[in-house]
């Protein structure tokens, strides 16, 4: 697997790093550590930087790391390199709400939103394995199209999948969620990976409900659909919330705009 991970040389992209070799481990491949700066005149000082940072760490069998310094705008550009790197996973640090903004430029919001490679959001914490995933599930096809990445992850790393759904209370609606959760529950048994189905109570946002869940389960990863076409500004309240998690649990997110192009991306895999 290729992944891609932005880096400013601060502590929360290396948290990012940190995460990137973690996944590696079951997911070998290239790591691409990339830098962008405002102008050419900053290269040599960055291209030196950064091989100094990656000639210090610690490499897994069968994945290699490059570094990538290019000029540019990171709004654009992360994407831009991701697409033409043929990136499988963007892994992206942040501080949170405000910190994500204050880190990548006051628009970043747009990185997740425009991308077409999937995403993990990390915080200020890097974990070193993954047991336990949250997906929540409502009624919906793209969120129940995260559940195929998420499986792969949960596989690789022998991890339990929990998900999670609001009752619903119109008879039509709750046969449609009913049906989701039974396709959700029998890809999982399918691929042999161990799972269970929480019913939350739905006294507070889902946001909230999900994390809470996470939380008590001790969940290693969250991991949900993304709609930009949402709130203003681009980017709906949920996944906003579940990315600037107050316990800074990894985010997989997914653009359900781009579910499409992302399975392209995966089809050796599968889904």
């Amino acid at each position: 697997m290729k992944f891609l991970v932005p880096y400013d040389f601060s502590a929360v992209t290396k948290a990012a790093l940190d995460y990137s070799i973690m996944l590696s481990k079951s997911f070998p491949g290239e790591i691409e550590v990339l830098h962008i700066i405002e102008s050419e005149d900053q290269r040599k000082a960055a291209e030196d930087k950064l091989e100094q940072i990656i000639t210090n760490l610690k490499v897994n069998s069968g994945t290699v790391f490059t570094q990538k310094v290019r000029v540019g705008n990171i709004l654009e550009d992360i994407n831009m390199e991701a697409n033409e790197g043929h990136a499988q996973l963007l892994v992206m640090g942040t501080h949170g709400s405000h910190g994500l903004q204050k880190l990548l430029g006051s628009n970043a919001i747009r990185i997740i939103t425009n991308s077409k490679t999937p995403f993990v959001i990390t915080q200020s914490k890097a974990a070193d394995d993954i047991k336990n995933i949250v997906i929540p599930v409502d009624l919906t096809k793209e969120r129940m199209q995260i559940l195929r990445f998420a499986t792969l992850a949960a596989a690789k790393f022998n991890a339990r999948v929990h998900l999670v759904c609001k009752a619903e209370t119109d008879e039509f609606l709750l046969n449609k969620l009913n049906n989701n959760i039974q396709q959700a529950k029998s890809f999982l048994s399918k691929e042999g990976v161990s799972h269970e189905v929480h019913l939350l109570e739905g006294k507070k946002s889902l946001q909230d409900e999900v994390m809470d869940y996470g939380y008590e389960i001790g969940t290693d990863l969250f991991a949900i659909a993304h709609y930009p076409k949402g709130i203003l500004p681009q980017f709906d309240s949920f996944s906003q919330a579940m990315i600037t998690n107050p316990k800074e649990v990894p985010v997989l997110i997914v653009n359900a705009s781009e579910i499409t192009g992302v399975r392209a991306q995966y089809s050796f895999i599968g889904i």
